[in-house]
Parts: C-alpha cells; sequence; structure tokens
C-alpha cells in the first residue's frame, strides 16, 4: 500500500459512482480513512463493499447535499467516527440538458442546489474541522466546459464554470488557515452515466455501450475519453502534499481539449 493519504480523514461527495467512487478507492489504497456520500443507498452499500466490507476505514452517508443540514450531518458523522477530516472531494454532480431558452426555476434551483451549493456547503462545515488539525485540502470536480463552450448544456456547465469560482475564493478565504483549494477539470470521461446512457439510447448491453465508448474517438488530442481512475489520479496529487504549495489552481485533466478547437481537429493530424 502507497502512503500518500495516511493517517488522513476524506470526505468524497458523489462517492458512490463514477470518479467519487474512483477517487475514494484510490484514497483508501493510499492510506486514507473516507466518507462516501451519496443520495442513493443501494450505491453507497455497493461502493463501500468493493472497497472495504469490514466498513473500518469507510463510511457511507445516504444525503441530499443541495440541503445545508444534510451536508453538517455529513460532516458531523464524518468526525464521530474518524475524529478529523483533512480533506473534502466533491465530485457529485448532475446534468441536465437543452438551451437556457428551454430552462425552468425549477430546473435551475435543481442543479445549482447539487453542483455548487453541494460543494459550499460541505465546505463550510469542513473547513472548520481542517483549521482544527492545522489544515487540509478541498478538490471541487468542475469540468473542460466550464471554460469551453459548447451548446445545450447552459445550465450544467453554468455550475461547473461557478465551481471555479468558488474555489479561488475558497483558496483566498482560508489559506491562512493552513487549507489549499483546488479544481479539477474533467473532459469526456467514461463513467457508469455514459455507459448506460449509450446502452439505453442504442438498445444495446451495458457491455457492448461500454466497449464501444472506450473505441470511439474523442475530439481531444488524445483521440480518447478518459478513465475514472485517470481523474482520479489527479484528484489525489491536489489532495496530498505532492502539491503542497498549489492553491487557487484548475488543472485541466481533459485530454487536451480545451487547447485546440473542436472544429476540424482530428487527433494525430
Amino acid at each position: 500500500m502507497a502512503d500518500r493519504m495516511a493517517g488522513k480523514v476524506a470526505v468524497v461527495t458523489g462517492g458512490a459512482g463514477g470518479i467519487g467512487a474512483a477517487t475514494a478507492e484510490l484514497f483508501v489504497r493510499e492510506g486514507a480513512a473516507v466518507t462516501i456520500v451519496d443520495p442513493a443507498a443501494d450505491a453507497v452499500e455497493r461502493a463501500m463493499a468493493a472497497i472495504d466490507s469490514s466498513g473500518a476505514r469507510v463510511l457511507g452517508i445516504v444525503a441530499d447535499l443541495s440541503q445545508e443540514a444534510e451536508a453538517e450531518r455529513t460532516v458531523r458523522e464524518t468526525v464521530a467516527k474518524f475524529g478529523r477530516i483533512d480533506s473534502l472531494v466533491t465530485a457529485a454532480g448532475v446534468r441536465l440538458y437543452g438551451p437556457v431558452t428551454e430552462a425552468t426555476p425549477e430546473s435551475w434551483q435543481w442543479i445549482i442546489g447539487v453542483n455548487l451549493l453541494g460543494a459550499a456547503f460541505c465546505a463550510k462545515f469542513a473547513i472548520p474541522e481542517m483549521a482544527k488539525h492545522g489544515g487540509g485540502t478541498i478538490v471541487n470536480v468542475s469540468s473542460t466546459n466550464a471554460i469551453n463552450g459548447r451548446a445545450g448544456m447552459a445550465q450544467y456547465d453554468a455550475t461547473k464554470a461557478a465551481l471555479l469560482a468558488l474555489t479561488r475564493s475558497l483558496a483566498c478565504d482560508h489559506g491562512h488557515q493552513g487549507i489549499r483549494v483546488n479544481a479539477v477539470c474533467p473532459g469526456f470521461t467514461i463513467t457508469p452515466f455514459h455507459i448506460r446512457r449509450k446502452a439505453e439510447a442504442d438498445g444495446i448491453s451495458y457491455e457492448e455501450a461500454q466497449a464501444i465508448l472506450r473505441e470511439a474517438p474523442s475530439h481531444n488530442v488524445l483521440g480518447r475519453g478518459a478513465d475514472s481512475m485517470e481523474i482520479a489520479k489527479s484528484i489525489l496529487f491536489l489532495a496530498s502534499d505532492d502539491s503542497s504549495n498549489v492553491t487557487g489552481a484548475t488543472l485541466m485533466v481533459d485530454g487536451g481539449t480545451g487547447m485546440v478547437s473542436t472544429i476540424g481537429f482530428t487527433s494525430g493530424t
């Protein structure tokens, strides 16, 4: 076992699937105790069992973090079990498709609540616990499309852009407490969400959809989608002492999507 998170306690929101689940798994492998937070109880149970069936180093919490009280409960229960919090990873997120002309007040409230307020609420209660022990780290999971424009995802991309501003402000506000705050911006990542969506759209099996997505070219420099663990390793870098002099930063983990125009771009040309 490696030890980049040895003795640390981390809270990973959205920790029952995709990038969040990969991050929780990697953190435990690197020596951390981890709280997995997700609104789906069955998903939390599966994720916990996959990482540590004994429950000694993994706590599962079912919570809707768009509600401030649920974020406070998450922090309280984590401290009750593990005694402290050293790292917060906000990987929870939801998507809405369509232009802003089709958005409603309810859809805005929902996506802002999950994607932005959930991260802010968790930070609000985790930061004082980190400060008690001399500092900590926060890694907000944003998106390459927080910076790079596209059609049909106005609400999602707006919330992910707001996360970057939140990251910078938190870094400024809490650096004197030894708390570093950074963001990662993944590009297209082959998660169970995308695989299920592909399978349902094409009427094929999960396994078939997974194979297609892994082989499909992507409009980035590397010409492929990322694996969730690739994103998790970038999060580990920012959460660990390997990045001890990094704060307020945005790390693009998007296969080079952000540095090229997708119009007419073909990897390798």
